[in-house]
C-alpha cells in the first residue's frame, strides 16, 4: 500500500511527520492508516501524530529531536524545554535519558501523554526559536536539565553552551535565581558554582567535576611558555600552584594515526617535560569509575618537588592504566 505522494512531501517539509488531520485531507481513512502501520510503511508515535518510516531515524537521539517537531503540529502552545531544548539549540546533552520529549504548555499540573512529559507553563513565558520549533530560553532550559538528570549533566552541557557564547553566565545566573524555590533547585546551585566556560569537551566538563568536588583545584586550558616566552603548547588543565599536567582524552587526537601529529605531539609533551612539567592523561574510561582520575592526579602531586623525576615504581604504575607520564597513544 502505498502513500500519496504528495502527503510525502508534506511530511518531508515536517521532518518525516504528519497529523491525522492532514491525512484525512490527503483521503487516508482511519483504517487505511492501521494498514499503513500494520505494513510499517508508517509509524504512529502518538495519538494523533505519525512518521513516513523512510523519512526518520529512529535511533534515540534522532527520533527524540523528530518527536520534539512533532509536538509543535500536535499542540500549537507547546515550548521545548529541559533536555530536549538543550538538543535543539545543538548543544550537547551527556548521559541523559531520551525517552520522552519535555514540552512546557499553559496547563495546570504535569501530564505525561505518551510519548511526551508535559509540564505546566507557569514561570517561563518568553520563547526562542530553534530548528525545531520554539524553546525556552537555553538558560532554563539548561537549569531544567540539571534539577531533573544531575549536577554533572547540567556542568557538561552548560559549559558547552557558555564556551560556544549561546548563553552568558549572567543569563545562567538569573536562570538558578527564578527557580530558587523549586523541588532539586540545589541541583542548579550547584551546576552554576562549577561550570567553566574555558572547557572544550564533555570529557574535560566530567573531568573537572571530579577534580573539584575531590578536592583538586585545576586551571583550565593553561598555556605552557619557555623561559623566552614563546609558546610550547597549551594543556587541558595544570593542578594549581604545582607544574602537574593534566591531559584529558588525549587518545582522540591521534585516532586517525597521522604520523605528523604524532610526531608534533611527541614534541609537544617532551618540551613540556623538559620544562619540568608531569603530566597525568585521562581518558573517557577512566572517568567511568568515580574518583579513578583524582587518585591518578593525587600520585603525581609528590613527585612535583623533585623537579619532575619520577620514580621507576610510579612509571611502571602508568603502564598499568594509571595515565601518570603515559606514553603516546
Amino acid at each position: 500500500m502505498d502513500l500519496d505522494p504528495h502527503l510525502v512531501a508534506l511530511a518531508q517539509e515536517q521532518g518525516g511527520l504528519f497529523t491525522t488531520a492532514q491525512a484525512h485531507q490527503f483521503g487516508l481513512s482511519r483504517t487505511w492508516l492501521r494498514e499503513l502501520v500494520r505494513g510499517r510503511t508508517v509509524l504512529h508515535p502518538t495519538r494523533g501524530l505519525y512518521a513516513v518510516a523512510s523519512l526518520v531515524d529512529t535511533r534515540p537521539l534522532a527520533w527524540h529531536l523528530t518527536l520534539a517537531r512533532g509536538a509543535h503540529l500536535l499542540y500549537e502552545d507547546a515550548q521545548l524545554t529541559g533536555v530536549t531544548a538543550v538538543l535543539a539549540h545543538g548543544v550537547p546533552v551527556w548521559n541523559c535519558r531520551l525517552d520522552r520529549p519535555e514540552l512546557r504548555r499553559p496547563i495546570t499540573h504535569q501530564v505525561g501523554v505518551k510519548p511526551f512529559r508535559v509540564r505546566p507553563g507557569g514561570g517561563v513565558s518568553t520563547s526562542v526559536e530553534s530548528p525545531y520549533g520554539p524553546t525556552v530560553p537555553l538558560a532554563d532550559a539548561l537549569v531544567q536539565l540539571a534539577m531533573d538528570h544531575g549536577i554533572v549533566q547540567g556542568v557538561v552541557s552548560a559549559d558547552a553552551a557558555l564556551h560556544s557564547g549561546q548563553v552568558s553566565m549572567a543569563e545562567l545566573e538569573a536562570a538558578v535565581e527564578r527557580v530558587a524555590t523549586w523541588p532539586r533547585s540545589s541541583r542548579a546551585r550547584a551546576m552554576r558554582d562549577l561550570v567553566d566556560p574555558a572547557c572544550e569537551s564533555v570529557a574535560e566538563s566530567r573531568a573537572r567535576v571530579e577534580f573539584v568536588t575531590h578536592g583538586i583545584q585545576v586551571e583550565s586550558q593553561v598555556v605552557i611558555r619557555r623561559a623566552d616566552g614563546k609558546v610550547v603548547g597549551r594543556a587541558d588543565f595544570r593542578v594549581k600552584g604545582t607544574n602537574v599536567i593534566i591531559e584529558v582524552d588525549g587518545k582522540m587526537k591521534y585516532a586517525d594515526g597521522d604520523g605528523e601529529v604524532l610526531w608534533a605531539e611527541k614534541r609537544r609533551v617532551d618540551e613540556m617535560r623538559s620544562l619540568g612539567h608531569l603530566f597525568v592523561r585521562v581518558t573517557w574510561s577512566h572517568l567511568e569509575t568515580p574518583g579513578r582520575a583524582s587518585a591518578m592526579v593525587r600520585r603525581a602531586l609528590p613527585h612535583t618537588a623533585s623537579g619532575g623525576r619520577i620514580s621507576p615504581e610510579v612509571e611502571r604504575s602508568a603502564g598499568n592504566g594509571s595515565g601518570l607520564n603515559a606514553p603516546l597513544p
